[in-house]
């Protein structure tokens, strides 16, 4: 008897952890889409959004000033889809897949920000294995969702600059002048700064420096230097320090803090590579 008890809690477990135990519906989508804060924040500048359901269809209303708009999404069995999206109802189209998100369990924003950041990995979803497809086109796209699945996030820690995302510093180092490049992969802040005399890489990483920060730094200092410099810097410093240390040509800071409160390293954390182009 105690057997079959244990056995029985243990599949009430398995059911409920697995996310099964609750059914996503339609009105539940719609529910998290009109309190998003992304659709809160679009509303306080006059552009309004509202999700509303009826049978086995959920439409998106857009109004701005004058300007009226709609796109339904028909749910069939368990597919909710739309194969004929514009690109004018593409930002729509995000807060429902970010919505399903909230309503299988995700943070208001997070499965929107976590697709979009790598858009080629998006391509490699299907919906037999994670229940999403999105298929973009020249002039329309196209969306399906298995709402009985939860759609996986992507690991951004995987993910780290290559030599081909430096393509402006290509550019600079290419035409002898002196510049910068900045951006967002992922969970990485990154901006590289060239110069003749010192040069510098910081790069910022949500919750803490990985392995990804690491490649990124090697990255650069290919595309800056060469592989021979890049490989310097690996024996150099094989890991990060937790400390402010000058060897070589290079001066790795680990605590490294912004002063800009509106800098994109905001919340994250911040390794500096200076390098001292004297002493290549």
């Amino acid at each position: 008897m105690k057997k079959i008890i244990s056995l029985l809690v243990l599949f009430m477990l398995v059911f409920f952890v697995s996310g099964c135990g609750k059914k996503v519906t339609l009105n539940d989508i719609a529910d998290k889409f009109n309190n998003s804060s992304t659709v809160k924040t679009y509303k306080e500048y006059g552009f309004d959004m509202t999700a509303s359901v009826k049978d086995n269809v959920l439409t998106i209303s857009s109004t701005m000033g004058e300007d009226k708009s709609s796109i339904d999404f028909k749910l069939d069995g368990k597919i909710l889809s739309n194969e004929k999206i514009s690109e004018e109802d593409i930002m729509a189209t995000l807060i429902l897949i970010d919505s399903y998100g909230q309503a299988i369990g995700y943070e208001d924003g997070q499965l929107a920000e976590n697709l979009n950041a790598f858009s080629s990995e998006i391509k490699n979803y299907t919906l037999n294995k994670e229940g999403f497809e999105f298929i973009s086109g020249e002039e329309t796209s196209s969306l399906k969702i298995d709402i009985s699945k939860k759609i996986p996030l992507i690991d951004m820690d995987k993910f780290y600059l290559s030599v081909d995302d430096f393509d402006m510093i290509k550019e600079i180092i290419e035409d002898n002048e002196n510049g910068n490049q900045s951006g967002k992969l992922g969970n990485i802040a990154y901006n590289v700064f060239v110069s003749d005399e010192e040069s510098t890489i910081e790069i910022g990483q949500t919750d803490k420096l990985s392995d990804s920060a690491y490649k990124s730094i090697l990255s650069a200092l290919e595309v800056m230097y060469g592989k021979e410099v890049s490989n310097k810097f690996t024996e150099l410093y094989p890991k990060f320090v937790d400390e402010k240390v000058t060897t070589g040509p290079f001066t790795i800071e680990t605590n490294y803090q912004e002063e800009d409160e509106d800098s994109m390293f905001k919340d994250t954390k911040i390794v500096l590579v200076t390098i001292n182009n004297s002493e290549l």
